[in-house]
């Protein structure tokens, strides 16, 4: 659930999200473009499911995957080109 704009910090918008298992993400960005926010979110979303289905991820431990990193930066760049 994408709950869009959450606060200002300086310059700053914080949007958030919040899955069905209470998993929190939180964005801080400048311009405010929705539709990119919603995407990004619904991409980090599907990446984290992946991330936490894996034999290898204990449940309720600190995500700390390098590729799990690497495609949450990739999604970032194609949903935000500055």
């Amino acid at each position: 659930m994408c709950l869009r704009i959450v606060d200002k910090f300086n310059d700053f918008h914080v949007s958030a999200y919040v899955t069905a298992g209470h998993v929190r993400m939180m964005l801080l960005h400048k311009t405010r473009n929705e539709d990119a926010i919603r995407a990004f979110f619904g991409e980090v979303h599907d990446l984290f499911i992946k991330a936490m289905l894996s034999p290898f991820q204990q449940p309720h431990s600190r995500l700390e995957s390098p590729v799990f990193d690497q495609r949450v930066r990739a999604a970032g760049r194609r949903h935000f080109k500055t």
